[in-house]
Formats: C-alpha cells, sequence, structure tokens
C-alpha cells in the first residue's frame, strides 16, 4: 500500500502485566476464543468458506440481501458487509463501485481503533498505568492536567463539550473538526473547554476529548521535536510497525495540519481490514499466536464507564445495557440480541459488531441518517443477523 496522508477532509495522506490497579472496574473477561489460522487472513484474495451447518443460513442471507438493496428505509445504503464467524470469513458482500480493497470512511470506528493503538501502547509498556494522568497541553497546576487514560476513554473527562443533540452551529465536534479548530484540533479543543464536572462522575460523548487521546499517545510514541507532516509520518510508522502491521490491516489514518492523529473520527480502510480489527478484540488481543493487546483490554471496552448517566457506554466502544433494554444515550435497544455484543460505531452507519457468545464480526459500512430511526433500524438488522447464528 502506498503511505498517503491527509489534512482535514481529504485523503492525500505480549502480554505486560499493567501497574496495580490499572485494570480495576472492568468486567469479568469472556473467555475469548481460540484464534482460528484463516485463509481470509493470509490471503487477501481468499473468497468466503462455507458456513458451519448449525448457522441458519436461509436466514442470514435474506438479511444481507435485504440490507443490500439501492436503499433501504431508515437504514439507507449499505455499502459494504463483512461477516467472521469462528475466525473464517464467511460471508461478504459490496455495493455498485465497491471491491474488497475499497478503502472507507469510518467516522467515529476510529475511536475504537484508538482504544487498539492504546492498548498496544500499553504492552509495549509505553504507558505504564491508564489510572495516571495522560498527558495534555495543560500546566500541571490545571485541574484537567490530572484526568487519566481511563478518564478520557471511558468519555467521563468532565469538561463542558457539546456534541451529540447539539446543531451545526454550537457543535463542537463540527467547529473543531471543520471550522476554527480544523488546523490544530489539540490546542483549539484544550483552550475552549473547561471542567463542568468532577472527572469519573458524568459521561458525555466527545471526539475532542479521543483527538487528545491520540495526541498523547503521540507524544509517547513519536519524538516531541517532530510537527507536522514529519510528526504525522513518523505516528503512522509507528501505528503500522505496532498494530496495523501485524494485523496485515491495511488502514490509513488522517491527520491534521500540525501532525495529529485525528483518532476520534478519521481512518480509512476496508471492510476486511476492519472485520481484521473486530477479530483481534474477540480474541481478547491475541492474533495469530501473538498477544497485541493487554489480556482483559478487550473485557476493558467492554464494561460501562463509572458514569452515572449511562450504561450504554464502555472505553471508546458501545455496549449492551446489562437488561438488554433502552439505555440512554443508546440508540437502539438490542432488545432479545446477545448481552455480550457491543460495537464499534461511526457516524452515517458504521458498525463492526463483536458477539464473543456467538464467536461472530459483523462489519456494515454505509450511508445513512444519522437520526434515530437510522440507528434503530441498522441494530435491529444487526440483532437479526446475529441471531442467524448459534451460541457456541
Amino acid at each position: 500500500m502506498a503511505k498517503r496522508f491527509g489534512y482535514l477532509g481529504a485523503l492525500a495522506g505480549l502480554s505486560i502485566g499493567l501497574a496495580s490497579g490499572s485494570m480495576a472496574q472492568t468486567a469479568p473477561p469472556v473467555a475469548a476464543p481460540a484464534p482460528v489460522e484463516a485463509s481470509w487472513i493470509t490471503d487477501r484474495e481468499s473468497p468466503p468458506v462455507a458456513l458451519a451447518p448449525d448457522v441458519d443460513a436461509a436466514r442470514l442471507d435474506a438479511e444481507i440481501a435485504a440490507a443490500m438493496a439501492a436503499e433501504v428505509p431508515d437504514m439507507g445504503q449499505t455499502r459494504t458487509l463483512v461477516v467472521i464467524h469462528r475466525g473464517r470469513l464467511v460471508r461478504e458482500a459490496y455495493g455498485a463501485g465497491i471491491t474488497r480493497d475499497t478503502k472507507l470512511v469510518s467516522w467515529s470506528v476510529a475511536k475504537s481503533i484508538t482504544h487498539g493503538l492504546v492498548g498496544r501502547a500499553v504492552a509495549l509498556g509505553l504507558i505504564a498505568d491508564i489510572d495516571a494522568a495522560m498527558p495534555s497541553l495543560w500546566p500541571a497546576s490545571d485541574p484537567r492536567a490530572a484526568i487519566t487514560w481511563r478518564q478520557w476513554m471511558q468519555m467521563t473527562d468532565g469538561l463542558d463539550y457539546l456534541e451529540i443533540g447539539a446543531t451545526s452551529v454550537v457543535n463542537d465536534v463540527s467547529r473543531m473538526t471543520f471550522g476554527a479548530g480544523r488546523r490544530d484540533v489539540v490546542t483549539w479543543f484544550s483552550g475552549h473547554h473547561p471542567p463542568k464536572h468532577a472527572p469519573g462522575a458524568h459521561w458525555n460523548y466527545t471526539t475532542g476529548g479521543v483527538n487528545l487521546i491520540a495526541w498523547a499517545l503521540q507524544s509517547l510514541a513519536v519524538p516531541e521535536t517532530l510537527t507536522g507532516m514529519a510528526r504525522a509520518e513518523a505516528s503512522f510508522a509507528w501505528m503500522q510497525a505496532s498494530l496495523f502491521g501485524p494485523l496485515g490491516m491495511q488502514a490509513v489514518p488522517e491527520f491534521d495540519a500540525a501532525g495529529t492523529f485525528l483518532g476520534g473520527s478519521l481512518v480509512y480502510a476496508s471492510a476486511r481490514d476492519f472485520a481484521r480489527f473486530g477479530q483481534l478484540y474477540l480474541q481478547d488481543g491475541v492474533w495469530q499466536g501473538q498477544r497485541l493487546l493487554p489480556e482483559g483490554w478487550a473485557a476493558f471496552a467492554d464494561t460501562p464507564g463509572t458514569g452515572s448517566n449511562t450504561d450504554s457506554y464502555g472505553a471508546l466502544f458501545w455496549i449492551t445495557p446489562n437488561d438488554g433494554g433502552p439505555g440512554f444515550p443508546r440508540r437502539s435497544s438490542w432488545v432479545g440480541a446477545p448481552l455480550d455484543g457491543y460495537h464499534a460505531q461511526g457516524h452515517e452507519g458504521q458498525i463492526i459488531t463483536i458477539v464473543p457468545s456467538r464467536e461472530l464480526v459483523v462489519v456494515r459500512l454505509g450511508v445513512m441518517n444519522n437520526g434515530q430511526p437510522g440507528w434503530d433500524a441498522l441494530y435491529d438488522w444487526a440483532q437479526r443477523v446475529v441471531l442467524a447464528f448459534p451460541e457456541r
């Protein structure tokens, strides 16, 4: 793959022990399925293989056909689908002009990829304790400088930031990504958002906070003296060597003009490559016999944060409320689906759904209205796909 970098709006562009207490508050880990040596992992041209006999093939194929129709009410247009079961590629579908190598935008699926990159940094010893203060641009005397990696990843930083439900005029992610902050997102974010809640007490969805996580990660992984394109190139090289390369994932991250990785919203990859990332989490961070993420890192992603106002968000992943019912701010109830399902999720209907109890990864990339009807339709469809597969 040619190495490309982009500024905003363009594509130019081992297991180690964690410090004591650093993985506290996580759910008991779900036993990971044994990693499967599968042809789709080693051969990018490998076609899907046959379904296991205990899968409801008729139900699955009917749902795939329905999703790939030209335009589905509320759910919009599906550009590509990939289904991985028990480590094997069993189904894929592509819309007009899309192939298995076409790179599509992740939007906020990138947040989950940032979680994977942080996990890789923990495994490599760059981060000793996720309950320690995360690097930032604030001086030590500023209370925001004490916010921890965990609190940033669980979106319980407590800052006065407005994103979900806000119009574009006052929406902080729009102002940061496309407005005044677009050339240096972290400097803009750091200068506009004072504390509003105690860290850890209140959940608030924040792309700005995830961009800061990405910046902090870069500050540990590449020399501080690098700026702009040099910083972006060095950061991409680290991502490639640490995570994308071992996964065989041909991903293209985007950076702003200051060289900061836009880890809150902009990674481009094919559906198969997003499936590789999902499969890594299904296997508890182990890939082809190598532990890339710390043991329990996937369980951390799938565990509710400490904010009192949500039961549906973990650490940079959307999770299933414990009662299976509507959980604020979840956009769909996921009623009747396995409670262990969790999701990387992006604007306009990008999802990587991971269901350990069904040994399943489902990727859907497309375009839809970002309102609640669209998300309800998409999650209802994903639920029906998941239920075509047996519990292990």
